[in-house]
């Protein structure tokens, strides 16, 4: 539901304000990218001055919708500290702490708008624009572009539909609700195309992210009783670009309902993705390992051993499945 009061106040921060920072969780994905990109052309089309910065790399998966725009994405390094913004922009994000070192690059007195949808947000902004109901924080960014009166060009369109297409799987995952198809309506009535998008987010992959795809695949495990599949990656071995089409496999095998992926990203150090189909809130499993997320998908960083991460978390969650699930 629109918060028309919270919405107008950050309708006039936008007018009224100029040489704003964009910026969301670190490990970007595509409802972050999105919301980010679809705030971005908003700004930019009314001749504002805006860049977007995060601390991971871009997914080039969605290049795309920069076909009729130069790249306004950076990816921060420390020489970018010196430029402290005093507007920011922080969407897809719980808590303050995930975006990570770009917050060296936001001034002490920053008025900073939080835009998300994670039911774990902690309200960090000046001025906060939450719905924990939303599928997607790229809806929470149109509700407050239309709200206003920008104008929803089509860039604008195909950004904010690809991010809420990224973060319901297609319009397939439980947080898909009648807000979120009138949502799709909207931005189909605006040019986007919906069929064409699916297809670039979801059914296009490069030969060599498929092949690494193949070996992860080739190695996941599955503990019947608890309904859980692992996957795991070595990314210095094997440096895999996006995490998304391993999860989808994880996501599509029928005997589990719960999946773990797990990523080596450095010396004892571990990313992780949690997925669920059903009821299981992996969000509530992430906290108690100082992670967090949605209900079906959430992050976790773990430091140590691999062999600890299976001796503590895994047998952690293992054990939380089988009592769950009463097996």
């Amino acid at each position: 539901m629109i918060n028309k009061e919270q919405a107008k106040a950050i309708g006039n921060f936008l007018k009224e304000k100029d040489d704003f920072l964009i910026t969301a969780h670190h490990a970007p994905d595509g409802d972050n990218l999105g919301a980010c990109i679809g705030m971005y052309l908003a700004l930019t089309e009314t001749g504002k001055r805006v860049v977007i910065v995060n601390e991971d790399k871009f997914v080039e998966r969605f290049s795309f919708l920069f076909d009729t725009h130069p790249s306004p994405y950076i990816r921060y390094s420390d020489e970018l500290s010196s430029r402290k913004y005093r507007n920011v922009i922080i969407v897809d994000t719980a808590n303050y702490d995930r975006i990570g070192k770009v917050s060296n690059m936001i001034a002490e007195d920053a008025e900073i708008v939080n835009i998300d949808h994670h039911p774990t947000n902690e309200m960090f902004g000046s001025l906060n624009y939450v719905d924990r109901t939303s599928a997607s924080a790229s809806e929470l960014v149109y509700e407050i572009l239309k709200e206003n009166g920008f104008t929803i060009s089509r860039s604008v369109s195909d950004a904010l539909l690809s991010g809420l297409l990224s973060d319901t799987g297609g319009l397939r995952f439980q947080n898909t609700n009648v807000s979120t198809v009138k949502s799709v309506m909207d931005f189909m009535s605006h040019g986007s195309d919906l069929a064409d998008l699916t297809d670039r987010i979801f059914m296009r992959l490069s030969f060599s992210e498929t092949v690494k795809v193949s070996e992860i695949a080739s190695k996941i495990e599955l503990f019947r009783d608890e309904k859980l599949a692992l996957a795991y990656n070595d990314q210095e071995k094997n440096p895999l670009l996006e995490n998304e089409p391993v999860l989808m496999i994880l996501n599509s095998i029928e005997e589990a309902e719960v999946s773990l992926f797990v990523r080596k990203n450095g010396d004892d150090f571990y990313k992780i993705s949690v997925r669920s189909k059903g009821n299981f809130n992996v969000s509530e499993f992430s906290e108690r390992w100082k992670g967090g997320g949605h209900k079906n998908a959430a992050g976790i960083k773990f430091y140590g051993s691999y062999d600890e991460l299976r001796s503590k978390l895994l047998k952690d969650l293992r054990e939380t499945c089988l009592k769950y699930y009463g097996e």
